[in-house]
């Protein structure tokens, strides 16, 4: 049984197709793996887009809606916002 031209293009095609699909796999596997053990190189890798660096202890999450208060804005008792209490003084 003789292959034809057709039959051999289209195992070629889907040779290159698998070969794409198992290239990007390790790919995506080896950058996993350098943000797991904290390859700072990656900062310079061409093939990596880096979009946000965030650094934090393990199950930290990212919050969007934060409210900032600024620290000249004093609470009733005259405390300003952000001052400890001095020398063991407890409110």
């Amino acid at each position: 049984m003789m292959f034809e031209l057709i039959d051999v293009a289209a195992v070629v095609i889907v040779f290159l197709l698998l070969i794409l699909v198992a290239r990007e796999f390790v790919f995506r596997w080896r950058v996993r793996l350098r943000v797991v053990t904290g390859d700072e190189s990656l900062l310079e890798d061409n093939r990596v887009k880096i979009v946000n660096i965030t650094q934090g202890p393990e199950g930290s999450r990212e919050v969007n809606a934060l409210r900032m208060v600024p620290l000249e804005q004093e609470l009733s008792d005259g405390q300003i916002i952000g001052d400890r209490p001095r020398n063991g003084q407890a409110d």
